[in-house]
């Protein structure tokens, strides 16, 4: 009886412990991504199991970007630094630049269709994917909430952006 009730508790543990099922996950909001302010590069939409949350960006969630013409990798890589950079302070953007410039690396150029996701677990990982393909993995909550001040920070890539994405409807 108690191997039964040993067994029952460990895979209790380990069915939570699972990574969330992101492609199941509700599209919650939705909004247009511009370059230069006003060129339509393509939509970004995040991705929630509970749209209604407290908190909309506590993990797990995906943010996904869908992209409707080509735009170079290294653009990526360099808009991403200047954006947590202006949204930390300097000690803790300091502190996290190894680990951004190491994940920042991995981004690709994209073409017409493409859809980067980038997927944040209730364990830390945020993970940046290329159509499906892993590119990049990341632990902790620290390097994830300083990324996501890109688009959620006080000084975002986009204010009208932020607004749509945060605006679940709830």
């Amino acid at each position: 009886m108690v191997k039964r009730a040993s067994l029952i508790a460990l895979l209790a543990w380990a069915a939570t412990g699972q990574a969330a099922n992101f492609d199941a996950m509700t599209r919650c909001s939705t909004g247009d991504v511009k370059a230069l302010k006003f060129f339509n590069v393509g939509q970004a939409s995040l991705y929630r199991q509970n749209c209604a949350a407290d908190d909309p960006l506590a993990p797990p969630l995906r943010l996904e970007f869908g992209y409707n013409r080509e735009v170079p990798g290294d653009a990526f890589a360099k808009a991403a630094r200047k954006m947590i950079e202006r949204n930390l302070d300097d000690a803790r953007f300091q502190a996290l630049l190894p680990r951004i410039e190491a994940f920042n690396q991995h981004y690709r150029t994209t073409r017409d269709g493409d859809r980067y996701t980038l997927d944040y677990d209730d364990d830390g990982s945020l993970v940046l994917r290329l159509n499906g393909e892993a590119l990049a993995r990341e632990q902790g909550r620290d390097f994830a909430e300083a990324y996501f001040t890109i688009w959620f920070g006080e000084r975002p890539y986009s204010d009208d952006l932020k607004a749509s994405l945060l605006d679940t409807g709830h």
